[in-house]
């Protein structure tokens, strides 16, 4: 009888429990990681996260080396891989880490699960964020969320009794499965080593310009941690990431602001674990037609190729193109702006920005989308204008000029607004088909009476119980006289 270790988004072997366990009990112990072609197929993965993934499983296999063991990869569904395994040795616990994704994920645990119960196979299935399962009181989730994260790390095995003797199918790392072609050209490398310089440079030197860069989109590629990938994909473990940073000097509130942040990391989470629903329907179930049936293709082809002719807009887009990540509050912006002056229904930008972050978390990306387009009906409405945005993060235009060089014969006073500009070549760049601050004037009056008609006060208090954060309850804000809203952060 053996022990499976089944990895899925950790790869790492500190504070690894399932590895802590199966290394615990003395049975020989297989490490495996399935590729799955279904799941690489979804609206809302790509090649660049199967990249990364790739990287970071080579990455993970000489470590695992150093502990006397191996990775075996295989392709194709994970019950189908197990049922292999265990005709040949007998498979006695299942070692694993609780995942919250996209549906498509709950339902393959779902049958791994009930094939594990029918084969008389004993799953052992751990958490490696501050999410819990089951019916959560958001009362008492901070609590129960800092006495977990509280929690010391469980240490790397030293030794783990390897049922194999060599790494097995690494080479099908090398053929991604999907059926796009979204490589990113300057994306962050998926590996140990690549983790740890860039955790212990943002603690020693980069953190200090944390709290005043995040936002900008200039600074923002080295004053965020630049974590997010490694965190989404478990290279590094969040618990022990936060309790290095406790250690660290205040640094003048930066730690602390990196702290919150990561706090809400669980907070978002948590949200998508006790709702699933998130990543395919308004959590606000009287807003779920918000926006129904007024989907217009052009205007979302020219979102995704960062051609909507607003240049802060587009730049934005080409960056993440380019780079496979992009600032929170740039993020935001995008999906504002296709929610409200392009008046799209979220899913489909929410599926197209999936597919560009490498560091694609869904308990993350499905509840902020939400709340960046309005349909949780308990947060103020953010509505980004482009152009003052611009003008304040990229006041002279070179972010602009860098990624749309096409812009260069325009002058400073109009790089924002080439609409304006009489001499704009509209041969190779177009005009919006609304101003901004005009197509936002109409997105407020059309979501103001759709909130009127429809949004009901009970289900708002449905959403405040059962996802709102606790910590700033009593601040209530009521942005629109339709329904009061909750000030979450």
């Amino acid at each position: 009888m053996i022990n499976l270790v089944w990895l899925k988004r950790d790869f790492r072997l500190d504070d690894h429990a399932p590895l802590h366990f199966a290394a615990l009990n003395g049975k020989p112990t297989l490490v495996v990681y399935v590729i799955e072609p279904h799941y690489w197929q979804l609206e809302d993965t790509s090649m660049r996260q199967f990249t990364f993934i790739a990287q970071a499983l080579r990455s993970m296999a000489t470590e695992l080396e150093k502990i006397g063991a191996f990775l075996l990869v295989r392709s194709g569904d994970v019950c189908d891989v197990l049922s292999r395994i265990h005709q040949h040795a007998p498979i006695d616990t299942l070692f694993n880490h609780q995942e919250t994704g996209n549906s498509w994920t709950f339902a393959r645990d779902q049958q791994v699960f009930a094939w594990c119960k029918q084969h008389g196979i004993t799953v052992n299935t751990y958490r490696q964020q501050a999410v819990f399962r089951g019916k959560i009181d958001r009362d008492t989730w901070h609590a129960k969320a800092n006495d977990w994260l509280e929690q010391s790390c469980y240490p790397a095995p030293q030794k783990l009794l390897s049922l194999i003797t060599h790494h097995d199918g690494l080479a099908l790392l090398e053929n991604y499965v999907g059926d796009d072609e979204l490589e990113a050209i300057s994306a962050q490398r998926g590996s140990h080593t690549a983790a740890i310089n860039i955790r212990n440079s943002f603690f020693t030197q980069r953190i200090r310009h944390y709290r005043y860069g995040i936002s900008s989109i200039i600074k923002s590629g080295t004053a965020c941690s630049r974590l997010s990938p490694y965190l989404a994909y478990g290279l590094v473990s969040l618990r022990d990431t936060m309790q290095r940073l406790y250690a660290l000097p205040s640094c003048d509130g930066n730690r602390d602001a990196v702290l919150s942040r990561l706090h809400w990391h669980s907070h978002f989470v948590q949200k998508l674990e006790s709702e699933p629903r998130y990543c395919e329907q308004a959590v606000h179930q009287d807003l779920v037609t918000l926006r129904e049936n007024e989907f217009d293709p052009m205007q979302f082809q020219r979102w995704c190729q960062g051609q909507t002719g607003v240049p802060f807009v587009d730049a934005c887009m080409r960056y993440l193109h380019h780079h496979g990540w992009l600032n929170f509050r740039m993020r935001a912006m995008l999906i504002a702006y296709a929610s409200y002056q392009l008046w799209l229904d979220w899913h489909q930008p929410a599926a197209f920005l999936a597919q560009q972050f490498v560091d694609y978390e869904p308990g993350i990306h499905y509840p902020q989308v939400q709340m960046q387009s309005g349909t949780t009906g308990i947060n103020p409405w953010r509505m980004y204008n482009p152009v003052t945005q611009g003008q304040k993060y990229d006041a002279q235009g070179y972010f602009i000029r860098k990624w749309l060089p096409e812009l260069d014969h325009v002058p400073n006073a109009y790089i924002h607004t080439p609409w304006l500009y009489t001499k704009l070549k509209t041969d190779i760049y177009d005009r919006p088909s609304f101003p901004p601050d005009v197509a936002l004037r109409q997105a407020k009056e059309k979501i103001s009476a759709f909130y009127k008609a429809h949004v009901n006060r009970s289900e708002t208090q449905r959403i405040i119980t059962t996802h709102a954060s606790r910590k700033r309850q009593k601040k209530k804000v009521s942005s629109n006289k339709n329904t009061k809203q909750l000030n979450l952060f």
